[in-house]
């Protein structure tokens, strides 16, 4: 063919030129991971937290110590309520959090009355955070719990969160052929509100002990995918089985063993004199 023939006389030129310069990586197996880049948002789980004061009797708070926003512990006592009647003395009973999380509504002031049946406080616990996105068809086979996730909010550019892959629906979406999931936050959550637009960097797949080199070794050859490797001094075409690529690295299938040295950067073509830099 006309390819081979101008490949023939390229290499017969390059016998007579000098050595090409070029970049070379050793074939190795390691860990293939791709990630896909999704939309999401944030969700809560959970429902708000109501906090009710522990007394038999009505009385009148005589004083809150928290206000909308502050971060509440279990056990933090946030008000106090005096039961005592004109011509009593008691002391205040204190109202105790049963739970941890964010004062979203504060619902008593001070000198008002409550009972035992009157919500002192709302919170909103972060803990109850996830995300929920949908991923597209081709990716669903792919995809196991555990697998990890990286979001950002586009409230905190650059700031990275990180989560796990939780839920994977059993059901598809007839209409836009996803499949919606709930990723777990497993890092900080500050900052975080529920309802958030998030960008998420879901890993759709992994592959332990994969024969991997950079993309940019690969090249084609009469409709083939090829490598070109280092053999004594000189460049020789391989033609290998490609699998799943991410941005920057290949899965080799078959056609090339471990520790070969591949060509990642170099205008050869096979039997090209070369020098590895």
């Amino acid at each position: 063919s006309q390819e081979e023939q101008a490949e023939l006389k390229a290499a017969v030129d390059d016998s007579f030129s000098a050595v090409v310069n070029v970049d070379a990586v050793p074939a190795a197996y390691g860990t293939f991971s791709k990630i896909s880049r999704l939309n999401g948002e944030i969700s809560r789980e959970g429902n708000d937290i109501t906090i009710l004061p522990d007394i038999t009797s009505s009385g009148i708070v005589t004083e809150v110590l928290i206000k909308e926003g502050d971060t509440v512990s279990v056990g933090d006592i946030i008000a106090y309520i005096d039961p005592s009647r004109p011509g009593q003395s008691f002391m205040a009973s204190p109202v105790v959090a049963k739970a941890s999380g964010i004062v979203s509504d504060l619902a008593v002031s001070v000198g008002e009355m409550a009972g035992a049946s009157t919500v002192i406080a709302t919170l909103t616990s972060n803990e109850d955070l996830i995300i929920t996105a949908s991923v597209p068809e081709k990716f669903i086979g792919s995809l196991r719990p555990g697998m990890s996730a990286l979001f950002e909010s586009v409230a905190y550019p650059g700031r990275m969160y990180e989560g796990t892959l939780s839920y994977i629906s059993p059901n598809l979406n007839r209409q836009s052929r996803s499949a919606d999931i709930k990723i777990d936050i497993t890092g900080s959550t500050e900052g975080l509100m529920d309802g958030m637009y998030i960008k998420l960097n879901l890993e759709t797949e992994h592959i332990d002990n994969a024969m991997i080199v950079p993309s940019a070794a690969l090249d084609t050859y009469l409709g083939d995918d090829v490598v070109y490797v280092v053999e004594d001094g000189a460049a020789v075409r391989k033609t290998v089985e490609t699998g799943s690529s991410n941005d920057t690295e290949t899965v080799i299938l078959s056609g090339l063993d471990e520790g070969e040295l591949v060509i990642t950067a170099g205008n050869v073509t096979n039997g090209t004199p070369v020098n590895v830099v």
